[in-house]
């Protein structure tokens, strides 16, 4: 019912938008060719700069819930983190925008999760707020600006899709999310039990290191909900530090079985983390299997990536090469900027050069 219903309003919202572009560009074929290309100019616009504004309002809030960006896709562009280092790219304008963020540190989740999560909507709010002001001003002093009006229709469009408190084919809006956290939601709470644990490793802190009650006192979550992979992925790499290693193995297992519902690097990494189970356990003709599905992930220049290669040698009793990969490993290490990650995947592969040395 309440997928219909936001089926419904987006299809309304979109009605809209169709209705709000054919009445502006109306007037102004009525008025001349010169202000139809102003109309149909600031329309191009909007298309950009609507949603640029969108994401970067979620970047600037994040920045003041002390948070750091790691991605960004907005219209046609992205910025990405790349080996410890953000990096600007072209992207298709059809794929969803969106923006991820890290904790630079633990405490206040709940708040500040909020700022980050409305940042968007008070941008896109204050942009739509600026374009029809102008918009309306220019028309009562008696100088219609079409390239205001131009604007108006999508602005609106993108603003009154995220500011109801639905969930869309594509996840839910800002509103929702912001409910989800002042209700406590149960998706929310485990949202805000994974932004402590990742605040606490910006900190420097390893998986273990950081509190257990919020790895493990969180409500159960469907498979096809994102926060069930990721709360799953994080219990794992906190079993492993401690060596508890069947329980690591359930959640790795868990996160094989949602598979459906990860993006493909995602289940690239999922593939890497079974390599390395598999080796881990001596059994080279599974680890071989699962590699083919992350061939390209394993050529990576990541501590990850090496750790895994380390196990896989380390299970052939090829203590030459578990040595070469540590030291590529050294070299390669900034890769991971964040400092909790990087100690913990120093850790293990140190574990793997002991094993090969007393092998």
């Amino acid at each position: 019912m309440k997928r219909r219903f936001a089926t419904a309003y987006a299809v309304f919202c979109t009605l809209l938008l169709v209705v709000g572009c054919l009445l502006t560009f109306y007037f102004a074929y009525q008025t001349g060719i010169e202000e139809t290309v102003s109309m149909l100019c600031g329309l191009a616009v909007s298309f950009v700069f609507a949603s640029v504004a969108h994401e970067l309002g979620h970047v600037a809030f994040a920045k003041v819930a002390d948070m750091d960006c790691v991605y960004v896709k907005c219209f046609c562009f992205k910025i990405s983190l790349k080996k410890g280092k953000k990096h600007f790219s072209f992207a298709s304008p059809f794929a969803d925008d969106q923006t991820q963020v890290l904790p630079k540190r633990g405490g206040d989740m709940v708040d500040r999760a909020k700022k980050y999560t409305v940042g968007g909507l008070v941008v896109s709010g204050l942009l739509l707020l600026a374009v029809g002001t102008t918009a309306i001003l220019f028309t009562a002093f008696g100088n219609v600006n079409y390239a205001f009006w131009g604007a108006v229709p999508y602005t609106a469009y993108l603003f009154l899709l995220n500011v109801a408190p639905l969930e869309y084919a594509g996840g839910k809006t800002d509103a929702l999310v912001y409910v989800g956290l002042k209700k406590g939601s149960d998706a929310e709470k485990t949202m805000v039990a994974a932004m402590e644990i990742h605040g606490g490793l910006y900190e420097g802190k390893t998986y273990a290191e950081i509190e257990k009650s919020l790895y493990f006192d969180l409500p159960q979550l469907c498979e096809d909900e994102p926060l069930y992979a990721v709360i799953a992925e994080l219990r794992y790499r906190y079993y492993l530090e401690k060596e508890e290693f069947d329980l690591a193995a359930d959640q790795l297992n868990r996160l094989a079985q949602a598979q459906a519902y990860l993006a493909s690097e995602e289940v690239e990494k999922v593939a890497a983390e079974l390599v390395y189970m598999h080796a881990l356990n001596g059994d080279l003709a599974l680890a071989n299997e699962s590699s083919k599905l992350c061939a390209e992930f394993l050529k990576s220049e990541t501590l990850t990536a090496k750790r895994v290669l380390a196990a896989v040698a380390s299970a052939n009793g090829d203590s030459e090469s578990v040595d070469a990969l540590a030291s590529q490993a050294e070299r390669v290490k900034t890769s991971e900027y964040v400092v909790g990650v990087r100690k913990f995947e120093q850790m293990l592969l140190e574990r793997i050069v002991e094993n090969a040395q007393r092998a």
